[in-house]
C-alpha cells in the first residue's frame, strides 16, 4: 500500500505539489499586510480554495490514466483494484493534511501566535475539502473527462450555499439532511448569524450535524468509487 501511495506522488509530479503550496503560502503572506486578526479570518476563506485546488490536481487520478491508458499497468502487477483506489485516495486526503497545515503553522510564525484549538478548528472546518475529493475521485471513475470532474466539483464548492437558500426559501428543506448546505462552514462562525438564519429558513444547521453528514457522505462515495473501479472495464 505505501509502494502504492508514492506512486500516487511520483505521478502527480512533487513540482505541482510544492507550486500549489507554495503559491497558497504567498497569499497568506500577502494577507498578512492587514495584520493579525485580518489574517486569521481570512484564511478561513482559503479553505474553499484549498479544496478546489486539490480537485484540479488530482481529479484526472483515475479518468486520465484509464484515457491514456496508463491504467493498464497495475493491471499487470499483483495490486487489487481497492489497494489501488484506496491508495490514490489516501494520497488526496495527504496532500490535503499537509496543505492545512503548512497555512495555519505558516500563519502562525508570521503573526508570532500559536494556538493549537485554533489548528484543531481549522482542520474541523476543512472537512468538507475531504468530501468534495472523494467525490471528486468518484466522478474520475464515472466519467472520463477531467475537466468535467473540476466543473462538478468547483460548482458545488462555489454555490452549494446560495443554492441550498434558494431550495430553503421554495420549503425544501429536506436538504438539510443532505451534503449540499455543508460544504461551507463559514456559516458557523458567526452564531449569531446561524441563528438568524435558522429562524428565517426554519430549519436547524449546526456544526455537529454538518460533520457527521459530511462523513457519512465520505464513506458512502468511497464505497461507491471503489465498487464502480472494481467492476469498471479498463480493457479499451
Amino acid at each position: 500500500m505505501i509502494k502504492l501511495i508514492n506512486n500516487e506522488f511520483i505521478k502527480v509530479k512533487k513540482i505541482k505539489l510544492i507550486m500549489s503550496q507554495l503559491l497558497l503560502l504567498i497569499i497568506v503572506f500577502i494577507i498578512n499586510k492587514y495584520g493579525k486578526k485580518f489574517l486569521l479570518d481570512s484564511i478561513y476563506n482559503m479553505i474553499p480554495f484549498i479544496g478546489m485546488m486539490a480537485c484540479v490536481i488530482f481529479s484526472g487520478s483515475i479518468c486520465g490514466e484509464i484515457e491514456s491508458g496508463t491504467i493498464k499497468y497495475y493491471l499487470t502487477k499483483p495490486y487489487k483494484r481497492w489497494k489501488i483506489y484506496l491508495s490514490k485516495l489516501i494520497c488526496v486526503y495527504l496532500y490535503l493534511t499537509i496543505t492545512i497545515l503548512a497555512i495555519i503553522l505558516f500563519s502562525f510564525i508570521l503573526i508570532d501566535y500559536f494556538d493549537l484549538s485554533y489548528i484543531k478548528d481549522y482542520y474541523l472546518y476543512n472537512i468538507p475539502n475531504y468530501f468534495i475529493v472523494t467525490f471528486t475521485m468518484y466522478l474520475s471513475v464515472k466519467f472520463k473527462n477531467q475537466s468535467l470532474c473540476v466543473g462538478i466539483s468547483v460548482f458545488l464548492l462555489s454555490f452549494s450555499l446560495i443554492i441550498s437558500q434558494v431550495l430553503f426559501g421554495y420549503n425544501f428543506n429536506v436538504i438539510e439532511y443532505t451534503i449540499l448546505p455543508y460544504l461551507d462552514f463559514s456559516i458557523f462562525k458567526d452564531k449569531n448569524t446561524l441563528n438568524i438564519i435558522n429562524d428565517e429558513l426554519n430549519t436547524s444547521l449546526n456544526l455537529n450535524k454538518a460533520i457527521i453528514i459530511n462523513f457519512i457522505n465520505i464513506i458512502i462515495f468511497y464505497i461507491i468509487g471503489n465498487y464502480k473501479f472494481n467492476k469498471k472495464d479498463i480493457k479499451n
